[in-house]
């Protein structure tokens, strides 16, 4: 869900933010985007009226999917590309619940990829992996690199 750019930041190449971005800022009303982010004063302030669009006088958001929102089509394609390509997925610390994006493990399946759950709670997922690991993302991810790396 990386809308904070922290896979970015560890190094990674992000394929893409299907869930948007804390640093792409839109329009609420009009959508227009991306905008700079209004310049932090120099001094604390009381208070600071939220930034509006030069477009529409509509506020400013940040660029993420809210809940009853829908992801954006070109990252969720992008991602379904990735799924269908690729050798194997892991799906790490997620509930499985919110759709489109708790289906791309059911589309690797069904391509014949395995999938691969490291959660410590089960999940609406659990039953539909090929495999299914019971810990945490902090402990599981480094196992998983060192195994590669070995």
């Amino acid at each position: 869900q990386n809308v904070d750019d922290l896979h970015e930041r560890a190094g990674s190449a992000v394929l893409a933010h299907v869930h948007g971005s804390l640093f792409a800022t839109r329009c609420a009303d009009c959508g227009e985007a991306p905008y700079e982010e209004p310049p932090v004063p120099p001094a604390p302030v009381e208070r600071l009226d939220p930034p509006t669009c030069t477009r529409c006088g509509g506020l400013l958001r940040p660029g993420v999917v809210w809940f009853g929102e829908m992801l954006p089509t070109a990252p969720m394609s992008r991602a379904e590309e990735a799924v269908e390509e690729c050798d194997l997925v892991l799906v790490v610390g997620t509930s499985g619940l919110v759709h489109p994006a708790a289906g791309l493990p059911h589309l690797a399946r069904a391509r014949g990829i395995p999938v691969v759950e490291i959660n410590p709670a089960p999940t609406e997922l659990s039953d539909a992996v090929d495999e299914v690991w019971r810990e945490t993302a902090a402990r599981a991810l480094p196992a998983v690199v060192a195994a590669v790396l070995a």
